[in-house]
């Protein structure tokens, strides 16, 4: 992972102080799914020795609300984060802000029937649409000489709010934020501990059918209920598909590592 940047993304970002000086500025937005995406999950993060890289990562972001209702980026957007951007993210867009300092935003990752395209194609933008998803992730999953191939799409609506900025916008000084897409968390072995392990052994032993391909119908077929890692805590979740959406509302952070609630 990166260092944490000055760029995030935003659904409500709130001004901490009062304006230095008055006026207002511009404040640019970008998400970035870091080399994780960009690049792949290395072997060595693994405590199993898998590696991922992924062929898509479709993500759908919206409800961007700025300067506490100021100002506003309007619609919601598909991205394709595993599409290369030289370590820049992907624009947003540009909107102005009152100058002062801002300290929280929060930000939505949801379904969208009007999702427009950020930088995904037509045909993404529209299987998003109409299957109802919020995230749909394609990729392969190697070590040695086993393969694994996976696409899954995901309906969960997570609002990431507040998330933890400190961003001084000025008429001469942009303000610049970045939401931060984290893939690893989809491989975590527990929904609560602060030191997951990344793995994905569990996730190959659900391909019953030994065809390469692992399902949703094979994840939500593998009881994790005697697992000893994969802890839920008091969740309703007995499944390793309910694990896995479950864990894809901790995909997001701010800056790099920043946090959100």
């Amino acid at each position: 992972m990166r260092a944490p940047s000055q760029l995030a993304f935003a659904a409500g970002l709130v001004l901490a102080t009062s304006s230095c000086g008055g006026g207002e500025g511009s404040y640019r937005v970008t998400i970035y799914g870091e080399a994780y995406i960009e690049e792949g999950i290395p072997a060595d993060v693994f405590v199993d020795g898998w590696a991922i890289t992924f062929d898509e990562f479709l993500i759908v972001v919206g409800d961007i609300t700025l300067a506490d209702g100021a100002a506003a980026i309007d619609g919601w957007r598909v991205f394709d984060l595993a599409q290369p951007s030289g370590g820049d993210g992907h624009e947003l867009g540009r909107v102005t802000v009152p100058a002062g300092t801002y300290s929280a935003l929060s930000y939505r990752v949801a379904p969208s029937a009007d999702a427009t395209a950020g930088n995904a194609r037509d045909d993404q933008v529209t299987m998003m649409r109409d299957a109802g998803y919020s995230l749909f992730v394609a990729g392969t999953a190697t070590r040695g000489a086993e393969t694994y191939s996976f696409a899954w799409g995901f309906t969960s609506d997570t609002t990431y709010a507040p998330c933890e900025i400190m961003v001084e916008v000025t008429p001469e000084q942009e303000g610049a934020s970045e939401l931060t897409i984290h893939a690893d968390h989809l491989f975590y072995d527990d929904l609560d501990s602060s030191e997951p392990n990344v793995a994905f052994d569990l996730v190959a032993a659900a391909d019953t059918d030994a065809d390469g391909v692992i399902t949703q119908a094979e994840l939500a077929a593998l009881d994790i209920t005697t697992q000893a890692r994969y802890q839920v805590g008091s969740r309703d979740i007995t499944d390793l598909w309910g694990y896995i959406s479950a864990q894809t509302a901790t995909l997001g952070h701010i800056d790099g590592e920043g946090h959100c609630e």
